[in-house]
Order: structure tokens, then C-alpha cells, then sequence
């Protein structure tokens, strides 16, 4: 075995350096798992990314073979082509097909309703009676449902048909209740009733091609050394939809009945996720966008909520168990706690990072004072990393941070978005360090254990939400939270107001210059008019959170002016600062809108570029060239200058501040390796 492994990975390095063709058969199945039949339609799918991402570790080039999918089989047997996807495993084709070491994927069996009124409860088979269920005896399932349904007493008609042409038309049409069919050809208007089984899918190759497995299984193995959860994420890209229930059960739906208004604890003043809003008077928040997605997934429109505001968290508990409010958000996704408590969490809706206001320049030890608000997040979020700190309770955010600059404790940990606005908002309070611990919090909804009717239904709901749209309010909200109003501006500068009062015109200038000045303090450099590292702190955290959840790649990549100090020296700060302006310009011009570019300090850009580490490391390259071929002017002598960056793509696994390091890693082999070059090393994830 290890003689062959050697064998291929010597193959496998040399491949790539002579492409050959590869004959692919492309089969018509859902849009989800290989779309685009003919030559001139868009390829995609899981399928269709499977096969490019082999063919490029493995130097193919690939020639498309069209067709349906039990006419290529065939070809595939007679060797009239070489690959073809989403081939099951069995004795009999074990003999006549060469199958990798490693699975395609993992198909699972469902029986689906296309019914959105279908009151079918997956573990009531009672609700089962007199439904049909479509089957096709053509497929390896129909035997895995006949021996799954043995001694369940379903009390259902089974119609079988030969062929796919009748037994999905008819199943648009309502004619059966019931169909049974791959998670991976489902349409995502299907709903999921229940799990039949699954078994692994392989992409085979023809039995005279050893070549091609040898390549095949070379690939695959760096692919899963790279990410060992490769086939999962892929299938969560594209098939998430399949295996969601989208329609309610019986008990579902007659809670739903007795609940027309739903009743929703939330604490007072708690943007981004829940606040009235006395100018529109109404609530307005990350819940509310996720809750006005329910009444029409679940109830055509008729479900409606109603907002319950408190100070007093006890108070809110015991409202929820009392059932005078439905549940709770946001909560702090603690299980155990919950548990202990008596009461149940659904899963995450949304991440939150959490901030640490101190004088210091460290995060808090077992044994410091740590000020936190009396609110449903914070005390078990702290306990959980510090369970030895002193816990201090206070009433406000401000008190919070109050209690830091008398000294009554080390620092206080919140909600960074509202943290950020606090500081901002009040001059005094801008001597402390914000810092973000490396762990973010995971936010639920809270239920008491009668309603886990709700709680299934919620659960639907985070899973089949639009994100998207939701996330892409998180920015309006958190600048709210943000703001720096009139209110904050006059109690900062009162004495100034007060004594500029029979100076009316004046007093507007410097009103105005003020809050130019403030807003650019907040988020800006004044210089380069790039976003500071203050800006940071929310960017970040929502791109690793599309990273982690999304698997959306962003990379790194940290520039730096080589030689800085010597164009300061010799030809002056004015000259330094004019350098550093077209710098900044420059970098500009190269990277897209939703790239965010930051002065990161000194003579060093921060650029979080959506985009792989070659992606990345190519639009470094850019702006490297770009800055190498600037030329200045100081007293009729022209000026070149250089840069060096360092590039690092994110990782599952890997913290905020190991991403930075390894950054700054690179960067710095840069330097060391003759400067004016990009360095791009990958980044090795170690077990602790």
C-alpha cells in the first residue's frame, strides 16, 4: 500500500506539468447537482465543482460527453468515457469499474411532500393513514424503503413506476401524497418528511484507465489533507435546501392556531438586534428581520409577534415561565445552563463578538474584576471563560464602563458593537483600550420547554431565513448603535456652547468642524482618508462569520513602504506624507467595492480582500507594481520608491489574532528576503 501511495503521489507530481484530457461524462439532473447539458450553457452544481476542483490538482483538462445519465453508464463501461459522477458502489460494479479510495459524496434518502398544507409529522406515523407514496423500483432506494417500512404500519398505498418521466410530473401534480427520492436531485420546494437512509456516491473511472485513478486518488488525498471536511461543505453550498422541513406538522400547526399573536421578551435598548424606535414607532432590529419571515413561511401572513420590553432579566424569566411571553432573544446559546434552568434554546440565528474596556493592554486573568450589565448574555458568557474572575454587576452599559475609570474594576465586557459606541459617544471614556476576546457568542432564542412547538418552528425559520438580506442590515443597525448624535456632541462640548453662546456664527463653525472631526476620529485617517483600525473590529467579525458559516474565503494582506524612515529623513515628512497619500490612492484603484482597505498604522495598508490566497496574492502582486513604478518630485530630483506585502488567506480553526500574526509573518520574510516582493505562505493549522 505505501509502495502505491508512493507511486502516485511521484505520478501526481508530475501531471500537472502535461494536461491531459479527461473524458467527462455530463449527465441532466437537478440544477443543484450538475446544471448546464449542452456545450453552450453555464456549467455548475456539486457535481460540476467536484470534477474542476480534481481536474485542477490533478492537470486535467476536461472534454464534456452530454448526455442522460443511463447512456453514459454504459459508455462508461465500455470505456467510451473515462469519469462519471455519482456512481454507487456495489459487488457486481466493483468488477467492472474502478472506484477511488476516497467517496464523491453521501446521498440520503428522504421521502418528500411538495404539499406546503401537508400535515404529514414524521414521528406520528398515524398521520400516515391513507397517503400514497410514489416509488421507482429502478433505484437502489426502493429496497431500502421496503425493508425501512417492515412493521410501522403505515396504513399507505405505494404506487411503483419504471422510468422518471411519470413519477415526478405526477408528483407536481398532487397525485400522491409522497415521493421518494436523493436529497441531491430534490427541487428546494420539496419538503422533507423523513430520512429513509443514505450511502456513499463515488466518482468512477473506466476499468482500463489505472492511470487516471492513480491521479484521481492523488488528488483527492492532497484535497482532504487540505480540508478534511471538504465533501460536508460542499454539500452544504449547494444542498442545504433539500433536507430542511419547510412545512409545519400537525402539532405545529395547531399551536400555531392557538397562538395567533406571539409574544417576544426582549431587554431594553439592545440594538443591533431589538429597539422601539420612537421617531417610526415601532420595534426594529436583527430580530425583527429574522421574525418577519415566519408568518409567511409558516402561517400565509396571519402569525403576529408582539414585542415585550425589559430591564429586569428575572422579571423576563419568569414571564416565559409563567407564559405570559412565548420566548426570549437574544440569549446566549449556553445548553448547559439552559438545561439547569429548565428551559430550551434553538439553534444559533446570529454571532456576536464581545469587547473588553480596560486601561490595560491584555485580556482579563482568572483573578481580575470583570463589570458586566445584569442582562442574559454577558454573566454566562464570562463565567464560561473566566469561571475563577469576580463577576460585578451593574445596571448600564455606562456603569459598566464607569466602573473601569474609578477602579472598582479591571475591565468590563459587552456587546462590542454597542461597547464601541459608548467610547465613541463620551470623551472621557476614550482613554480605555477596546479589546475582542478571540471567542465569539453564539445568539439563540429562548423558549420554555411548553412550547416546543415554537421552538421547532424558529428552528425551521433560522435554517431557511434569507441570511443574506438579513446580514445585510447588520451594518444599518450597528451604526445606530454608533452614532454620535447632537445630544452626545453638546454634552461633551457644553462649556465650549455655553461660553460661544453671543458668538453664534462662530459657534457653528465649530460645530460643524467638530463633527467632521469627530466622524473622521471615529472612522477614518485623516491622511489617506482610509478606514482606521477602529472601523475594524465589526468588518472583521462579520467576514469570519460568512468564512465559518458560508464558507465565503477572505484573505489578508498587509503593506508596508519599505525603506519609510529613509524618504522621511532625507527628503522630509511633507515628502513622506505626499508618498504615503499616493500609496493609498493606489491601492484604491486596484481593490473592489467589497474589498475594505484600512491604514493599519505608520506606513503600513491592511487591505481584507474577499477572495482565496491566489486571488489575493495576485492582487498584491498589482499593487506592488503600481507603487514600484510611481515617480516624485523633491527639488528636481526624482524619487522611487518600493513595497513589501504579506498575504494570508483565512482558515477554519484559526483565531483572529493567529490570522494577524501570520500576516505580519509574512510581511516580514518579505523584508528580510530583499523587500520590494509579496510573500503568500499558507497557513499551517496546528492541533493544540
Amino acid at each position: 500500500m505505501a509502495k502505491k501511495l508512493l507511486i502516485a503521489c511521484i505520478l501526481f507530481s508530475f501531471f500537472p506539468l502535461f494536461a491531459k484530457t479527461v473524458k467527462v461524462g455530463y449527465y441532466r439532473d437537478s440544477g443543484n447537482f450538475m446544471s448546464g447539458f449542452s456545450p453552450g450553457d453555464e456549467r455548475t452544481g456539486y457535481a460540476y465543482e467536484y470534477i474542476q476542483t480534481v481536474a485542477a490538482y490533478a492537470g486535467w483538462e476536461c472534454e464534456y460527453v452530454y448526455g442522460e445519465w443511463d447512456v453514459l453508464y454504459p459508455a462508461l463501461l465500455a470505456g467510451e468515457i473515462d469519469i462519471l459522477s455519482d456512481v454507487s458502489k456495489t459487488p457486481e460494479r466493483e468488477g467492472l469499474l474502478l472506484y477511488p479510495d476516497y467517496a464523491m459524496g453521501r446521498e440520503t434518502y428522504y421521502l418528500y411532500s411538495n404539499d406546503k398544507n401537508a400535515k404529514i409529522s414524521p414521528g406520528d406515523f398515524s398521520t400516515w393513514k391513507g397517503k400514497k407514496i410514489a416509488l421507482n423500483r429502478d433505484y437502489y432506494h426502493y429496497s431500502l424503503f421496503m425493508d425501512w417500512q417492515k412493521n410501522k404500519n403505515l396504513g399507505c398505498e405505494y404506487v411503483v413506476f419504471s422510468g422518471d418521466d411519470e413519477y415526478y410530473s405526477k408528483f407536481e401534480n398532487h397525485e400522491f401524497d409522497m415521493l421518494l427520492e436523493i436529497d441531491t436531485v430534490a427541487e428546494p420546494n420539496w419538503n422533507p418528511i423523513i430520512r429513509i437512509g443514505s450511502s456513499d456516491f463515488y466518482l468512477a473511472v473506466t476499468k482500463s484507465r489505472k492511470d487516471l485513478l492513480l491521479e484521481l486518488n492523488a488528488a483527492m488525498a492532497e484535497i482532504f489533507s487540505m480540508n478534511p471536511y471538504y465533501n460536508n461543505n460542499l454539500w452544504l453550498k449547494y444542498f442545504t435546501d433539500a433536507t430542511v422541513a419547510k412545512n409545519l406538522s400537525q402539532r405545529e400547526d395547531d399551536w400555531l392556531k392557538a397562538h395567533p399573536k406571539i409574544n417576544v421578551g426582549c431587554m431594553v435598548d439592545d440594538l443591533p438586534f431589538a429597539a422601539f424606535n420612537d421617531e417610526k414607532n415601532k420595534v426594529e432590529g436583527l430580530v425583527v428581520e429574522m421574525l418577519s419571515h415566519f408568518s409567511d413561511m409558516f402561517s400565509d401572513g396571519k402569525a403576529v409577534f408582539s414585542y415585550m420590553f425589559y430591564e429586569d432579566t428575572d422579571l423576563m424569566f419568569s414571564d416565559l415561565q409563567n407564559g405570559l411571553i412565548d420566548m426570549i432573544v437574544p440569549m446566549y446559546r449556553d445548553l448547559n445552563y439552559a438545561e439547569d434552568s429548565g428551559f430550551i434554546v434553538s439553534e444559533k440565528f446570529s454571532v456576536m463578538s464581545v469587547g473588553y474596556a480596560t486601561k490595560n493592554t491584555r485580556l482579563p486573568e482568572q483573578t481580575d474584576f470583570i463589570a458586566v450589565p445584569k442582562r442574559l448574555r454577558m454573566p454566562f458568557y464570562i463565567k464560561r471563560l473566566y469561571p475563577k474572575a469576580n463577576v460585578r454587576f451593574y445596571k448600564s452599559y455606562e456603569d459598566c464602563v464607569k466602573a473601569v475609570l474609578d477602579g472598582e474594576c479591571d475591565g468590563a465586557a459587552f456587546n462590542t458593537y454597542k461597547m464601541q459606541g459608548i467610547i465613541n459617544k463620551n470623551k472621557k471614556f476614550r482613554a480605555l483600550n477596546i479589546l475582542e476576546f478571540p471567542t465569539p457568542c453564539e445568539i439563540s432564542f429562548v423558549f420554555s420547554k411548553k412550547n416546543r412547538d415554537l421552538f421547532s418552528m424558529v428552528n425551521k425559520l433560522i435554517m431557511l431565513a434569507p441570511s443574506d438580506k438579513i446580514d445585510a442590515n447588520t451594518d444599518t443597525y450597528v451604526m445606530k448603535v454608533q452614532a454620535y448624535t447632537k445630544k452626545n456632541f453638546f454634552m461633551e462640548y457644553f462649556l465650549y456652547v455655553l461660553g460661544s453662546a453671543l458668538v453664534l456664527l462662530a459657534l457653528l463653525v465649530i460645530i460643524v468642524i467638530a463633527l467632521r472631526r469627530v466622524r473622521e476620529y471615529m472612522f477614518f485617517d485623516p491622511l489617506t482618508h482610509l478606514r482606521n483600525r477602529r472601523s475594524l473590529n465589526s468588518i472583521i467579525t462579520k467576514f469570519i462569520h460568512n468564512a465559518s458559516e458560508k464558507n465565503e474565503e477572505f484573505s489578508l494582506i498587509l503593506f508596508d513602504l519599505d525603506d519609510f524612515k529613509y524618504l522621511n529623513d532625507t527628503y522630509g515628512h511633507d515628502f513622506g506624507d505626499e508618498a504615503l497619500v499616493t500609496a493609498a490612492n493606489l491601492v484604491k484603484t486596484v481593490v473592489r467595492k467589497q474589498d475594505r482597505v484600512f491604514r493599519w498604522g505608520g506606513e503600513e495598508f491592511l487591505i481584507l480582500f474577499k477572495g482565496g490566497l491566489a486571488d489575493a496574492k495576485m492582487v498584491a502582486e498589482r499593487v506592488r507594481r503600481k507603487i514600484e513604478k510611481v515617480t516624485l518630485t523633491h527639488d528636481y530630483e526624482l524619487v522611487h520608491f518600493t513595497s513589501t506585502a504579506g498575504v494570508a488567506s483565512y482558515q477554519k480553526g484559526l483565531s483572529y489574532i493567529d490570522l494577524f500574526r501570520h500576516v505580519d509573518i509574512n510581511l516580514y520574510k518579505g523584508k528580510n528576503n530583499g523587500k520590494n516582493q509579496v510573500v503568500a505562505d499558507a497557513i499551517n493549522i496546528r492541533k493544540r
